[in-house]
Order: structure tokens, then C-alpha cells, then sequence
């Protein structure tokens, strides 16, 4: 009798962890570089689409766009450096910026972008 319940409770365990590591493998999320975008345009934007390479990603404004706006951005996975350009959209104006490339693709930490009229300038944080 012990033996039978040990060994149901052995194939319940394995059951369970293969269908743990089933759905861990279900759920993989790859979440981008986290990017700032400064913005010392004086205009409150709405929001703003950045384009690396080939890859576009729209940031949404939340709070205050005025000065800041923040998220996480897909890049191309190969061949850096990439040409970036921003759309800016604001009930002002819409606007498109020219940038700094960019060339971190395994760059571990933030990265910001300074909005300025005369283009976008690129650091890496940390």
C-alpha cells in the first residue's frame, strides 16, 4: 500500500514539473532595451515612434510628456550601427527628428535619447 501511494505521488510530482516546464517555455518574453527620451522641445507630446534600423516602436505618453517619456523599444538583433529617426506627434505640431545611431545591442542598462529641435542625442546610462 505504501508503495503504491509513493509511487503515485513520485508520477504526480513528474506530471507536474513537465507541465511546469511546458508552460515556462509558453510564456518567454523578451521585453527590449529600456529607453528615457528627455524632451527639451518645450511642446507637450502625445507620442513619439522610433525607428532603428528597421524596427519601429510607438511610446505612448502617460504623465508628464513635457518633460519626459519612457519604455521599452525592439532593436535589430545584427548589424549596428543603426540609422534612428523619431516621429514626434503633439496636438502643437508633429515632427520628425534625426538621431545619434545607435550601436548597443548588448548593452546592459538604460539608454536615453535628449529630443532637442536640432535633432535627438544619444548616452548610454550605466
Amino acid at each position: 500500500m505504501i508503495k503504491k501511494s509513493l509511487i503515485a505521488t513520485l508520477l504526480i510530482i513528474a506530471i507536474g514539473f513537465g507541465f511546469l516546464k511546458i508552460l515556462s517555455n509558453a510564456v518567454k518574453m523578451e521585453w527590449g532595451h529600456h529607453f528615457n527620451f528627455e524632451n527639451e522641445l518645450g511642446i507637450d507630446i502625445d507620442s513619439l515612434e522610433i525607428t532603428v534600423g528597421e524596427v519601429k516602436t510607438i511610446i505612448q505618453a502617460r504623465f508628464d510628456s513635457l518633460r519626459t517619456l519612457e519604455g521599452n523599444i525592439n532593436v535589430p538583433q545584427k548589424g549596428y550601427p543603426h540609422k534612428v529617426i523619431f516621429k514626434i506627434y503633439s496636438s502643437e505640431k508633429s515632427m520628425i527628428l534625426e538621431a545619434d545611431s545607435f550601436n548597443c545591442y548588448n548593452g546592459d542598462g538604460s539608454h536615453e535619447y535628449k529630443l532637442k529641435e536640432s535633432g535627438a542625442e544619444y548616452k548610454f546610462l550605466n
